[in-house]
């Protein structure tokens, strides 16, 4: 498996703190049966500044980690980019970065509202050759009302990551409701972990993969599997028409069994 959104970089953002934390990380991953991570940390999000630099001096304190205990994992360098109108003159100039090197640039959006440039910008980044991946749809509130509004841009060309914990449920069941029902109408396109920590906001992503199978049938898996792989080697995405979907908002969200901080 490959998982293409997570913060493993040691003390960088929210992710671990110390080589500890991210050896946890890095075991559980093993354990989930992913053998590829893409390592995004938080970059222009609240006062987490982590440029293209940082992230490439960073990752090797990991592949380190890797190296010293012979885990059968390999890690790649990326960024979650919170929207902001410098996006693209800051990937001309190297500050930014996209996943891998590749075409495809993780933005993500403010959890309770859209800025009103972000279809334009969206659209200018298409024209740089670029492919925008928007993180976690499920978890901003503008588009869990209006699911139209992800569907416009998935339209025009974006594609989409919903994070694993959201499908499995952990995050509460109008979130999984939502998810499953993104990834039906083709409105979302990878799974990613978005972990932060192995006990807090674990991988999950194999238990993701079961919820997908059982809920919606093994080509969807198959489906999902085929563009994280895709994305890491800067090949082609597989986008099918997407579908309107109603939306699941409600403002009354059971309670989980674990608590998960900062998703909204």
């Amino acid at each position: 498996m490959i998982d293409i959104h997570n913060h493993l970089l040691i003390g960088v953002d929210d992710g671990p703190a110390d080589e500890a934390a991210t050896y946890h990380l890095l075991l559980q991953a093993v354990d989930q049966g992913i053998t590829d991570i893409l390592i995004t940390p938080h970059h222009y999000s609240g006062d987490w500044r982590t440029p293209q630099d940082k992230v490439m001096t960073e990752i090797k304190r990991v592949e380190s980690i890797i190296a010293e205990h012979q885990l059968p994992v390999k890690v790649y360098p990326g960024q979650e980019i919170r929207i902001n109108d410098k996006v693209i003159e800051e990937l001309a100039s190297g500050y930014n970065m996209s996943l891998n090197g590749s075409r495809y640039v993780l933005i993500e959006f403010p959890f309770n509202d859209l800025p009103f440039y972000v279809d334009n910008l969206l659209y200018e980044l298409q024209l740089k050759g670029y492919t925008p991946l928007i993180a976690h749809p499920e978890r901003c509130k503008p588009i869990i009302k209006q699911p139209d509004k992800l569907f416009n841009l998935v339209e025009k060309g974006a594609i989409a990551q919903v994070t694993s914990s959201s499908v499995t449920g952990d995050l509460g069941d109008n979130l999984q409701e939502t998810s499953l029902e993104m990834i039906r109408n083709h409105l979302v396109h990878i799974i990613g972990s978005d972990a932060h920590h192995h006990e807090v906001r674990p991988f999950k992503l194999a238990e993701a993969y079961q919820v997908v199978e059982d809920q919606l049938g093994r080509e969807y898996v198959d489906y999902l599997k085929f563009n994280s792989e895709a994305i890491l080697n800067n090949n082609d995405v597989r986008v099918k028409a997407p579908r309107q979907m109603e939306s699941h908002y409600t403002s009354n969200r059971k309670k989980t069994k674990k608590k998960f901080f900062g998703l909204f």
